[in-house]
């Protein structure tokens, strides 16, 4: 389309195409120079403001719901973060057949294909895909998506240590999900971390949040690209710039959403990512994945409401309102599990579950007839 920039492979390497500093944006008073040239502040207030809207909604509306909805959203969230960040990459997985092989119901693709049995280990992609694949979506690819999920679930609620509380820490969320090591290995002198995170998180700090995000991605980007032989990935950049908005205190229910903008979108334009033009890609990236969030989370507050509608029926004696929180908190529910959770028998279990499928509050997400897993 007329107007639109060229188009360039992801991740490509941002230090490579350095343009001469615009003049900066009227918030950037103070002094620290961002790691890429900063656009006229026209082409940036417009696409900040979308990001902002739609991201405070999103985080404003989540911390409103109830805990188990909050929950709930951000590990479906983090999956639907995961399953675009492949579909980046050329891979479809939806993200209910993610949330399947991380809670290990399902195995792998490729023994699967040999098998003829894509179908049990891919039951929603398949589904919803034109054709079948003639190649299964690499193992490999999968479990650093799972991995990418994982982290931004953990740090949604900073369940565990800061990922920049020390450099092991960095190293655990960064590892699986690219071979760059940087500032923890590199080929250059390495740095001492505690120094480094100290001038690193002054990245952008004249600047709003999500603009500060933008350039430490590209900042550590191209630290790492400098300082090691392997390129960094683009996913382990992205990551960095969700914890530096964690960090700032910008979210408190959601992690930063980005690659979900992207899900189910296979063969779409990826952004550009000229050194100058990158924060507005990615600001127009955060804007579509948070209005995916609050779609989502419109759809979980819908079925915590049947649930609520449930358990009035049941009032004391049943038990249909606590599984219903068990599964809004949770991205797949197996009978097996629901029993373990509730202290309830397998068939107690299967018996609730099918209460809550007539009220219209779970479904079935396999396809199979035993070994079943359900969703909301």
């Amino acid at each position: 389309m007329t107007g639109d920039p060229p188009y360039e492979p992801w991740p490509a390497p941002l230090w490579d195409d350095e343009e001469e500093a615009a003049p900066r944006a009227p918030w950037a008073l103070r002094g620290g120079a961002a790691a890429a040239p900063v656009l006229p502040a026209q082409d940036l207030l417009l696409p900040l403001a979308v990001a902002e809207d739609s991201l405070s909604r999103l985080d404003a509306l989540a911390g409103a719901a109830s805990p188990a909805v909050q929950a709930g959203l951000a590990a479906r969230m983090a999956l639907a973060e995961a399953a675009g960040w492949l579909a980046v990459e050329e891979i479809w997985v939806h993200p209910r057949d993610l949330a399947l092989r991380d809670a290990r119901l399902t195995g792998s693709t490729a023994a699967a294909l040999a098998g003829e049995r894509l179908a049990s280990v891919l039951p929603s992609t398949l589904r919803e895909a034109e054709a079948a694949p003639v190649e299964a979506p690499a193992d490999a690819a999968i479990e650093r998506a799972l991995a990418l999920a994982r982290a931004l679930r953990r740090l949604a609620t900073l369940q565990t240590v800061d990922p920049l509380d020390s450099a092991e820490s960095f190293v655990a969320a960064l590892g699986p999900l690219g071979p760059a090591r940087w500032p923890v290995a590199a080929v250059a002198p390495v740095p001492d971390f505690a120094a480094w995170r100290s001038t690193f998180l002054k990245t952008g700090e004249a600047e709003p949040t999500l603009l500060a995000a933008a350039h430490a991605a590209t900042r550590w980007m191209r630290e790492a690209g400098e300082a090691e032989p392997v390129r960094p990935a683009a996913v382990q950049a992205l990551l960095v710039a969700a914890i530096l908005a964690k960090r700032r205190g910008r979210l408190r229910h959601v992690p930063l959403p980005f690659w979900c903008a992207f899900t189910g979108r296979m063969g779409v334009r990826r952004p550009a990512l000229q050194a100058a033009q990158w924060p507005v890609a990615f600001l127009a990236d955060v804007a579509e994945s948070a209005r995916r969030g609050l779609s989502e989370l419109d759809r979980l507050n819908a079925a915590a409401a049947r649930a609520q509608a449930l358990a009035a029926k049941e009032r004391s004696h049943g038990q249909a309102g606590k599984a219903a929180d068990i599964a809004l908190r949770q991205p797949v529910l197996t009978a097996a599990g629901l029993a373990t959770e509730l202290g309830a028998t397998p068939q107690g279990a299967l018996l609730i579950i099918k209460r809550l499928m007539a009220a219209g509050i779970l479904r079935e997400a396999t396809g199979r007839s035993s070994f079943r897993a359900f969703v909301v």
